[in-house]
């Protein structure tokens, strides 16, 4: 009975070990075989756009704040207890108590314990400057929307351009590797002839180098493609420790697709809502010269006793008003100073949202002429390594009918390899570019 009592807590910790560890281990891996999927982590999981959403709230705190300051509720509370210990002494004539003529007697005046208790609520009826600040506040919360559009877009291109330079390297780490087996094909190739004494040595040399460099290559592509992984890790805010995956099946077969131009104006939109900021902190400061109209209330209670503190034998006095208050600035030179500034900063603003929009125009046509470029390099590219790749064929069996030397065999086979890999880095460049102009048709 007590075997089977430490046989079954052992059995269940077993168990536990066996099935849930690999799901722990699992949790340490993340796996991405689209670019929208990488979005999709990156969106939930970056501190850059978390850190934008932060200032989205900022931003409606600061609209919230303009709003109460509309009316400028305030209220000021104060309570005091005073002990005058030593109270003032006055001189009266004595003969007014029926003393001696002529003599003077001591009079102590006031009470020596005071309770004050006093409110004064006050809210403005008419502060201009307050409704402009309103304005500055709601075009700051749309500034900040705008912004993290931005920044968020600029991150999105970034990770796009990680992701597809690691399926770029993948690919080429691939291509490199089965061509390695060919080079060591050719070696052993040459070795034998050279043993047949039907080559020379420079030959089987020619040949040994060629196949150190690509070994040589594909050692550096995969040093290239865990700098990448590094990068992307960054950019997602991925766990230094969690493994990252890459699955993406590259497609060979692409066709033209620029259906829809593009058409991003959050850069213009952002100098525009910067050129409307900075109008609103103009008129915001010009307002700030004008008068205050506001409703005050005055509460106030007093004790007044010669005994103690709260005192039962003696009742609390109240004093009360209410009226309108005009408050009006004094002229400031540093007020003047700031309202220059303000119309300077004004014109600034709407001279760059004019170049903006130039840029943003421009910016939004490179994006589909680089589509276009990208597209035309992916069919020249495929064009030549099919000829290359003919050509390298042919080479290969007049090498092996003793017609075609060694050196124009390794010439041939460089000249594949090179295509080959031109060919996957145009299909990667063109994936890219696409993703490019929908990451800016779809954040805008």
């Amino acid at each position: 009975m007590k075997m089977k009592q430490i046989i079954k807590p052992l059995l269940s910790i077993l168990i536990s070990f066996l099935f849930v560890n690999p799901i722990a281990k699992s949790q340490s891996e993340l796996v991405f075989n689209t670019i929208d999927s990488l979005f999709s982590y990156a969106e939930n999981n970056s501190y850059s756009i978390k850190n934008g959403e932060q200032q989205m709230l900022l931003a409606k705190w600061q609209q919230i704040s303009a709003k109460a300051g509309i009316v400028n509720f305030r209220m000021q509370t104060s309570f005091s207890l005073t002990n005058n210990l030593e109270l003032p002494v006055t001189y009266l004539p004595a003969e007014a108590f029926g003393g001696t003529p002529g003599t003077f007697k001591e009079i102590t005046t006031g009470q020596q314990y005071i309770g004050n208790f006093n409110i004064a609520p006050q809210i403005d009826i008419i502060n201009p400057a307050s409704w402009a600040k309103l304005k500055s506040a709601n075009i700051n919360a749309s500034l900040t929307q705008v912004n993290n559009l931005i920044a968020k877009k600029s991150l999105f291109e970034s990770i796009s351009a990680c992701y597809f330079n690691i399926i770029s390297l993948k690919e080429q780490s691939t291509i490199t590797q089965n061509t390695l087996q060919i080079a060591d094909t050719i070696v052993l190739i040459l070795q034998n002839k050279y043993n047949e004494g039907q080559v020379r040595q420079q030959d089987l040399n020619d040949a040994i180098i060629n196949q150190l460099s690509l070994k040589d290559k594909l050692n550096q592509l995969n040093l290239s493609l865990n700098q990448q992984y590094a990068s992307l890790k960054i950019l997602c805010d991925i766990p230094e420790n969690t493994k990252l995956i890459i699955e993406h099946k590259l497609d060979y077969n692409q066709a033209f697709s620029l259906n829809n131009p593009v058409n991003n104006a959050l850069e213009y939109r952002s100098s525009l809502l910067k050129a409307e900021l900075a109008k609103s902190d103009l008129k915001t400061s010009n307002l700030s010269q004008l008068p205050t109209l506001s409703f005050v209330l005055y509460d106030a209670w007093q004790q007044n006793s010669t005994e103690t503190f709260f005192d039962k034998d003696t009742q609390w006095r109240n004093s009360q008003y209410i009226g309108l208050r005009l408050s009006l600035p004094f002229p400031d030179i540093n007020k003047y100073i700031l309202s220059k500034n303000a119309k300077i900063n004004k014109k600034m603003t709407l001279l760059n949202a004019e170049h903006t929009q130039l840029q943003n125009n421009l910016a939004n046509s490179q994006l589909e002429m680089d589509y276009s470029k990208a597209y035309s390099q992916f069919k020249t590219s495929k064009q030549i390594y099919q000829l290359k790749e003919d050509n390298y064929h042919m080479a290969m069996h007049q090498f092996k009918m003793s017609i075609l030397s060694s050196d124009r065999l390794l010439i041939a086979f460089n000249d594949l390899l090179a295509s080959r890999l031109n060919y996957s880095s145009a299909l990667a460049n063109l994936l890219y570019t696409k993703s490019k102009i929908d990451i800016n048709n779809t954040i805008k």
